[in-house]
Formats: structure tokens, C-alpha cells, sequence
């Protein structure tokens, strides 16, 4: 359903085309008008984005609504042809806007045509000879027929977000790879590698280079460094790569910059300067720098970009291709970043923070893009806060000193100088900039420190209270300081060994202790910190210590920080420096893979993810996280439930069964002890699978070194076995000696067939069951693979005497639904079935459950199902008490007045939600993007426990 004002309404690209030609803005929820725009009353992060949208020439910008709380999200910039005719001239508009990368979607509306733009793909604006050509992605003429998965048109989808829950659309529009940012990043690696194979500087030299080119491409498009400054270092020279294949003139050059800015970001050691002068090479080093072609081979990375436009932060965020600890530090997507800082940073602690002298902190800043992104908060709360006045050099810099960072490696720290300093010449004009002496104040040593976190913190570096701490520690099961290993021994004397060793969360523990009461941190940590076993302890201890307020959850997100073919699995703690309350509760905030989150344009969160506890459930329970991650609360009774059974190995120790994993090969260690298993028929593991053994595909231990080989007694017969796999592949084994690997888990019971077949039996009547247990208890599955499961996970089977496990038909619905949906749609995303529309049969047996449960407590009058209406990317689902119908002939009149049954019950302050039950006199609506993951039985169970809890609250 669509959530704007009653009375406006517009089908297709109808209000597209009211906009072209000139003519008055169609009233449209979510379309701001940039003419006479308004900022009181507006949401500081609505403001920048009309503020952006105004320089950029555009007519109107459209939001996404604000979800729960949250500031609405610009998704389109409309533009007029009539202000923008000339193809030429918005070719080279659409590349600034790809560069900027602020909106996926822009529009150019003329009478009876509109043009589709991308800005979150790859440059459509690539012409054959370098200049940018005005290519539309798509044309839509009045009359046109618009095709159903053409949902780029339909203000409804944007206005709720159905647009990016529509796969197609999302590989139309969205793409990581191909978007300026990430394919700004991956060119300059490229550059590297190049740079390196011909060894023209020395390497550390020319890494320095390719960096400062990026600074100075920067501040040289947004004319901050002019002609002159070129001409000084090298006479006749009106641009930066005249001056950068001459040594003696881009030592001047970076002796001016650095006597100017003051940020020792292009200080050069004399030994630079030196090899700078004598360099032989350096013409050649600039020819390839400046004619180095991207991977398309058709536009030079420096004529590709707009650097002009691009944010600040990527800038900053580039320098991590080249710091020393490569292992630790790594891209961390901008989007992330906004969002923690978003939930750490609100505009109400900025209040709080301003009113006294904290400050905020990221103990592991790197080239500084949280510190970058909190400054850029602070600077925009200042405007807010003070009639959206711009604020001048001697509001900027004070704000920069309540920004503090700590890195181990001294070019990130001087990184962050510089990138702060970027962001205050963001907030000036450029002619503001150029008549400024010494600009920047001194940030090394006073505000940013180049140090480890654990020796600064010993040492007092920072003297200010810290308010607030942000950030990204390095992800390292090892103690690679010396601060480190010392503060590790103080930690381990009063509380005991750390998990792992992970330096991540002696970050977390120390960065806590140095906050100020009732500081604020928010940490991205690994996803072990709640789904590795060996974490529990710390994890119960950090959340019986601190009032935890949020976790964020991004173990559903694939590639966030893929490095290689690594690919960690994130969490991010919000924690306040206060005692937990008794009655305090938690949010564990699931976010799942869609399009948005995996072209980094932003994290998508609904009702259906966000689950409300106690702290103490948090400490007490070691289920929570992963039942959540599968349904929530009846998964996590369906868990603890079965876990009261005995379990598989327990019922095998007691037959006095041989258990266990299969041989182990390697050199490493090998052992001598092989007799038996050299020769012997073997199961290749990927033999075992749905189907059972394929028996045609046994093969024969070879004679290779084996480093565990187990005893002879594992692999006799009759053996049960079972693969190492979310889905149990398991088959009874009797043919004879039968060799296995340490990915499969072997039950040996010779002269005990009939309750070794019992127990094969079990497993294939319960293994619906079994598998969605597995996925609840696994401490492997989803974080650490994608569908492997540890021995042990299937050691912790359940297996009551009788075979029995007393399932009622609602933990059937669920376990059904977590093993044909949920555990696909966390490895999958949005190419899971989930993920599709909901098929008719889905929704009637949506309806049946439904129906079901409230029935079972309002039987003496019934609720009924009733036909229901789709609407762009939604679906209203429509029941009644008793008697009664919904006339559905004027489905835009019935739309209206549900619109205005939400704004009744809301009041003027809504918060435009995705998921909405309306009552009405005896009729309850569901209203529901049309995606399957909407319209499961085990939904209909939540369902229908809210909407009872919601009559009980009416009095009903």
C-alpha cells in the first residue's frame, strides 16, 4: 500500500510527466520541490540533500520514507528539460552525479517523454573518443505501455522501498562493482599493480605519489588549487600533471602545499625530495599515471571522475590499498559507516556532547572515514542548530578538535589530518579556502596520534572526557603490539582468557572502560563475538557489565568486507558506559542481503528483523542470536525445547558405539599408524549426499601421509553415516570396511544393526526437523561456511529414547519454513525464493495459519479471509468478524481511506513503516511488500500473535 496524503494519485510515470515542461510540481508524498524549499521543521540529513540536489540544478528530489524513526533517504534527483536541454551538457551532469553517487536514480522529464539515468552502476555516460555522450538507461514516451517489472517508474515503489525488493530492478540499477566509488577503488589498485611491475620509483615513493595525485586531482577540480599555484612550481604550467613528471617542480609544488595547508600530508622526508630531483624515471611515471586507462580501456581514470564530487571519505578510504597491515586494515563501505554513525551520533547526543567537552574517538581510525563522517555530522548539526547559517573558519576548526583518532600506522594518522581538514573545506567556499593562510590546525600529536590504542590509553594521550567511540578495529587473533600483549596480561589476570585471542574484542573491552559515564560506543566486531562458543563468556560478561542498546547484524550481508577470498562476517555493538538496567531491553537488528546492501547503497531493515528483549535473556541465552536470524522468539522455544533431549552421542556412548569424524590426511604430523586404512575402499566425501552413498564412486585409500587415521574400529560395518552438511546427507552402510574422511561423522555398531537402523530410520522420518536444529545450533553454518556444519553439530542432535520429538503443528510450520526458505535467503539473498513475489499458493496458505491461531481464540465468531487487492509492490491482505465484504471495485478509493485510517491513528508525526495492520470495525487489514519473505506460514504465526496481543489491547 501506498502511504501518501489522500487525494493525490497518480498511476505509472504519470507524475514524471507532470513534471516536464515547466509546469507546477505534482503533489506527490516523498517529492520535495527544491524552489522555496523550506528547511525548518526538516530533518537536518533532508536538508544537505536539497542543499546538494540545488547546486546540482535539480527540480525536485525524491525520499524514500524515514522507517522506523530514521531520516528518509533520497533515492531520485528530478531534473527539468526544460532547464537542462542540452544532451551535452547533462552527459557531463550525469557524470558528476555518478561521481557523487549520492542518489541511484535521476530523471529528466520532458512533455511526453522521460529519460532513466543510473548513478549506482557503471558510467553509462562512456563515449568512444573520452567525451561523455547522454545516454539514458531507459525512455518512456506518453502513451507507452509500461511493462510490469518496470518499477523505476512508479513513485509508490520508491516512496516504500518495493523497488529494491524487486530483483530485477536491482540488477538494472545497482551495482557495486561498476559504481564510482568501489570501481574508483579497484582502478587505483590496478594503477598500483602497474606501477609496481615497472619499478620507475621506489615503491613506497611512488605509492605516496599515486595518493597525493588523488588529493591534488581533488582539491585542483574543486578549484581550490588554481593555475597560478602550478605556474609557481613550474612557470607555463596550468595544470597538476605538467608539474608531476618534473622533479624539481613537484618538490616545490609539495613544499607550497604543505607551508600553505599545514597538514604534513605532503611534507616529503629530504631523502624524498632527493630521489625526487634525481629521478630518471618520474617523466615516465607521470605518463602512465596520467594516461592510465580503467579496465574498460575507453576513458583515462582521471578523466573518468569528477573529482570535484567525489565525497571526501573515498578519498580517505583509498589509502587502505596501501598501509603495511594489510591483514588488518580493509575497505570499510561508506554506507556502514553512515549508518553507525547514525545510530551512535544522534542529533540529540550531539546536543549533549556540545554542551560539555567530550569528544569522540575511534581507537583504530585508519585514514580516518568514521572521524570524517562524524565531523560532517558535527558541522551539519551546527548549521541546524543555527538556522542553517554557513559556518565560517572559526566555527570549523573548534569542531575539529572534538574528533579524535588513534593508528598504529603514522601515514593513516597523517591521512586523517588530511581528510579532515578536506571535510572542513567542504563546508567553505572555494574562495574562502584560497584566501586562508595556514588553514588547517595542527592535528598530529594533538588530536590524532600515531600510536597504539592499548599504549595511548596507558599513557593518557587522550585528555579530553570521551563522549563517543566509533569505529573499526583490526580483526586479528593475535597480539601484535606491545601495548596489546601487556594489556592483555592486566585483562587475563581479572577476568580470564579472551576468546581467540581477538584483538577486536580487547578493543571493545578497553575502548568501554575509557569512555565517560554514559559515553556511547558503537564497534564493528566480528560476527563470533555472538555465534562463536567460544566467545560466550566474554559475551555474558560485556553484556552483564554494560547497557548494551543495539546490535547490529550483518551476517546475512555477504562481501561487506570480502578481501580475497575471505569474506568476514560483521556485527556492530552499541553500548552505553552504564550499569544495565533490571528491566532494559535490546534491539538485535538482522539485516539481510538485498540489493541495496550489496551495491553499498544502503542497509534495509523491517519489522520482521528487528527483535526487542531483556538483558538478561541477552546474557542468560547462548540461542537468541541464531533463533532470531531464523524467525525469532518461537524458533528460540523450539531450540531450547529440543535441547532438553538426550543427544545422538550420548545415545552412542551408551551402546558403546565407535563416533566420530573420518581420518585426517596431511603431511604435518603424519602418523605411522596407516595399515589400516592404505588400500581400503574409501568414501570420497562429496560421494555422500541426497541421494545417499553413491556406491559407483568408491575409490581406495592412496598411499599418502595421514595425520589422524583414526583405528580400524571407525570404519567397520554396519556403520551410519552422516556428511558434515546443513542438510544431513546420511545413509546405512553394510557391504564391509568402509574408509571416511574428517568431513564425515560415522556411527560404528557392528553386531547392532537393529538400533543402528532405528537411528537411520529416525533421521530420515525427522529430518525436516533435525536440519532446521542444526541451522539453530551451529556455531559454523552461515558465519563460518556456507553450508558446513561441525561434528559436533550433529553430535548435539536430539534423540529422545522413542525417537520422538513431540513436534506440534506450529514447530512444524517453522521448522518447514527454516529449512525451505530462511537458511537459503541468509546464504542466498536476494537470489532466494524469498525474494520473489508471493505465489498464490503461498498466500492462501497464509491465510489458513492465520486464520488458524485466531481462531482458536475467537472461534464463537470467526474471522474469515476475504478477496484481497495488489497494489504497486504491495499486497493488502483483508479479513473480517463475521459478516461483511470489502468492495474492492474503487480499489483507489478504498486505498484513500486506509491512507486515512493511517494518518488518523498516527497523527502528523508518522513514521512510514513497510508492514501494517489497520482495524476498522470489525475488518483487519495486513498491508505488505508483495515479496514472498512477507507471506510465510511462520510469518502468519507472528502474525497472528500481534494481532491478538492487538484486540486483547482494544478490549476485543
Amino acid at each position: 500500500m501506498t502511504l501518501h496524503s489522500p487525494g493525490a494519485s497518480f498511476v505509472g510515470a504519470e507524475w514524471l510527466f507532470a513534471i516536464g515542461g515547466g509546469g507546477d510540481l505534482p503533489v506527490v508524498d516523498g517529492l520535495v520541490a527544491i524552489a522555496d524549499y523550506a528547511p525548518d521543521g526538516r530533518s537536518p540529513e533532508e536538508v544537505a540533500v536539497v542543499e546538494k540536489a540545488a547546486a546540482y540544478g535539480a527540480r525536485a528530489v525524491f525520499f524514500e520514507a524515514g522507517r522506523h524513526g530514521r531520516a528518509p533517504v533520497a533515492q531520485a534527483l528530478i531534473f527539468d528539460i526544460t532547464d537542462h536541454g542540452d544532451d551535452g551538457q547533462f552527459a557531463e551532469l550525469h557524470k558528476r552525479l555518478w561521481s557523487w553517487g549520492g542518489v541511484p536514480i535521476v530523471y529528466r522529464a520532458g512533455p511526453g517523454r522521460v529519460q532513466l539515468f543510473r548513478c549506482a552502476h557503471e558510467p553509462d555516460f562512456l563515449g568512444p573518443d573520452g567525451t561523455p555522450v547522454c545516454r539514458p538507461i531507459r525512455t518512456l514516451t506518453i502513451g507507452a505501455e509500461i511493462a510490469a517489472q518496470d518499477v523505476w517508474w512508479d513513485a509508490s515503489r520508491i516512496r516504500n522501498g518495493a523497488i529494491w525488493d524487486d530483483p530485477d530492478a536491482c540488477r538494472l540499477m545497482l551495482s557495486a562493482k561498476k559504481s564510482a566509488h568501489r570501481k574508483l577503488v579497484d582502478e587505483v589498485r590496478g594503477l598500483a599493480k602497474q606501477m609496481s611491475e615497472r619499478k620507475l620509483l621506489d615503491a613506497g615513493l611512488q605509492r605516496r605519489l599515486l595518493i597525493l595525485s588523488l588529493l591534488i586531482a581533488y582539491l585542483e577540480e574543486r578549484s581550490v588549487l588554481l593555475p597560478d599555484d602550478f605556474d609557481r612550481a613550474l612557470p607555463g604550467a596550468t595544470q597538476f600533471f605538467q608539474v608531476l613528471g618534473n622533479g624539481p617542480a613537484l618538490v616545490r609544488l609539495l613544499e607550497a602545499l604543505e607551508e600553505r595547508f599545514n597538514g604534513h600530508v605532503f611534507r616529503l622526508k629530504d631523502s624524498e625530495q632527493a630521489a625526487l630531483t634525481a629521478s630518471e624515471g618520474l617523466a615516465s611515471y607521470a605518463r602512465l599515471v596520467e594516461g592510465y586507462e580503467d579496465s574498460s580501456g575507453q576513458l583515462s581514470l582521471w578523466r573518468l571522475y569528477s573529482f570535484r564530487d567525489l565525497p571526501v571519505e573515498l578519498i580517505s578510504n583509498i589509502y587502505q590499498l596501501f598501509v603495511k597491515d594489510t591483514a588488518s586494515s580493509i575497505y570499510t563501505p561508506p554506507a556502514l559507516v553512515r549508518l553507525i554513525l547514525e545510530e551512535a551520533l544522534s542529533w540529540k547526543r550531539i546536543d549533549a556532547l556540545m554542551e560539555g567537552d567530550g569528544v569522540i574517538l575511534d581507537p583504530a581510525c585508519g585514514s580516518g572515514v568514521f572521524l570524517v563522517e562524524a565531523y560532517k555530522r558535527l558541522v551539519l548539526h551546527w548549521r541546524w542548530r543555527n538556522g542553517w547559517a554557513r559556518p565560517g573558519v572559526d566555527e570549523l576548526r573548534p569542531l575539529l578538535q572534538r574528533v579524535h583518532g588513534i593508528d598504529l600506522e603514522e601515514g593513516a594518522v597523517e591521512l586523517a589530518a588530511f581528510s579532515l581538514c578536506l571535510s572542513l573545506c567542504d563546508a567553505l567556499e572555494p574562495e574562502d579556502i584560497r584566501s586562508s593562510v595556514k588553514l588547517f590546525p595542527p592535528l598530529g600529536d594533538h588530536t590524532l596520534h600515531g600510536s597504539c590504542f592499548f599504549e595511548a590509553k596507558a599513557r593518557g594521550l587522550v585528555t579530553a572526557p570521551v563522549a563517543v567511540v566509533v569505529g573499526n578495529p583490526p580483526f586479528e587473533s593475535k597480539l601484535t603490539t606491545d601495548g596489546a600483549k601487556r594489556c592483555y596480561a592486566a585483562y587475563k589476570k581479572a577476568h580470564g582468557s579472551l576468546a581467540d585471542n581477538q584483538l577486536a574484542y580487547l578493543f571493545l573491552h578497553e575502548a568501554m572502560e575509557l569512555l565517560a559515564p554514559d559515553g556511547v560506543l558503537a564497534m564493528i566486531e566480528p560476527s563470533g563475538f555472538l555465534y562463536n562458543q567460544h566467545a560466550l563468556t566474554f559475551r555474558q560478561a560485556f553484556f552483564g557489565r554494560w547497557a548494551v542498546r543495539e546490535v547490529l547484524d550483518f551476517v546475512s550481508v555477504r562481501g561487506l568486507f570480502k578481501k580475497g577470498d575471505a569474506d568476514p562476517k560483521v556485527v556492530v555493538i552499541l553500548a552505553e558506559a552504564a550499569q544495565p538496567s533490571p528491566d532494559g531491553r535490546l534491539l538485535h537488528a538482522v539485516f539481510r542481503r538485498n540489493g541495496r546492501a550489496s551495491a553499498e547503497q544502503g542497509f534495509d531493515i523491517d519489522y520482521y528483523d528487528m527483535y526487542w528483549f531483556a538483558n538478561a535473556v541477552a546474557v542468560a541465552s547462548r540461542d537468541i542470536w541464531r533463533a532470531n536470524l531464523l524467525g525469532g522468539s518461537r524458533v528460540l522455544d523450539f531450540i531450547e525445547r529440543l535441547r532438553q533431549f538426550p543427544t545422538l552421542e550420548q545415545y552412542a556412548s551408551q551402546q558403546g558405539w565407535d563416533a566420530g569424524e573420518g581420518y585426517f590426511g596431511g603431511q604435518k604430523n603424519a602418523s605411522s599408524n596407516i595399515d589400516h586404512l592404505i588400500g581400503r575402499p574409501l568414501l570420497p566425501t562429496d560421494a555422500l549426499g541426497p541421494d545417499g552413498i553413491e556406491a559407483d564412486r568408491i575409490t581406495v585409500v592412496p598411499d599418502a601421509p595421514i595425520k589422524d587415521p583414526k583405528t580400524s574400529r571407525r570404519f567397520q560395518p554396519p556403520l551410519l553415516l552422516i556428511k558434515e552438511h546443513q542438510d544431513l546427507h546420511s545413509e546405512l552402510w553394510q557391504d564391509g570396511y568402509l574408509a571416511f574422511k574428517n568431513e564425515i561423522v560415522g556411527f560404528s555398531a557392528p553386531g547392532d544393526i537393529a538400533r543402528l537402523t532405528s537411528v537411520a530410520e529416525w533421521l530420515d522420518r525427522e529430518h525436516v526437523a533435525l536440519k532446521a536444529y542444526v541451522a539453530g545450533i551451529s556455531t559454523r553454518l552461515f558465519t563460518q561456511r556456507a553450508t558446513a556444519v561441525f561434528n559436533a553439530d550433529i553430535f548435539a542432535l536430539p534423540f529422545p529414547e522413542d525417537g520422538n520429538l513431540d513436534l506440534s503443528a506450529n514447530e512444524r510450520i517453522l521448522t518447514d519454513d527454516i529449512v525451505a526458505f530462511q537458511r537459503d535467503f541468509i546464504r542466498l539473498g536476494t537470489r532466494a525464493k524469498l525474494m520473489h513475489s508471493a505465489p498464490a499458493d503461498a498466500l492462501e496458505q497464509f491465510d489458513s495459519t492465520l486464520l488458524e491461531q485466531i481462531n482458536a481464540v475467537y472461534g464463537r465468531n470467526p474471522l474469515r479471509a476475504l478477496p484481497s487487492y495488489h497494489w504497486s509492490g504491495t499486497i493488502c491482505r483483508a479479513y473480517v468478524f463475521g459478516d461483511g465484504q470489502v468492495d474492492w471495485s474503487d480499489a483507489e478509493a478504498l486505498r484513500h481511506k486506509l491512507d486515512g485510517l493511517l494518518y488518523e491513528r498516527r497523527g502528523s508525526g508518522l513514521t512510514i513503516t513497510r508492514i501494517t495492520r489497520l482495524y476498522d470495525q470489525g475488518f483487519v487489514f495486513l498491508l505488505k511488500p508483495d515479496r514472498h519473505r512477507f507471506w510465510t506460514r511462520s510469518v502468519a504465526l507472528r502474525d497472528a500473535d500481534d494481532i491478538l496481543a492487538d484486540l486483547r489491547a482494544q478490549g476485543f
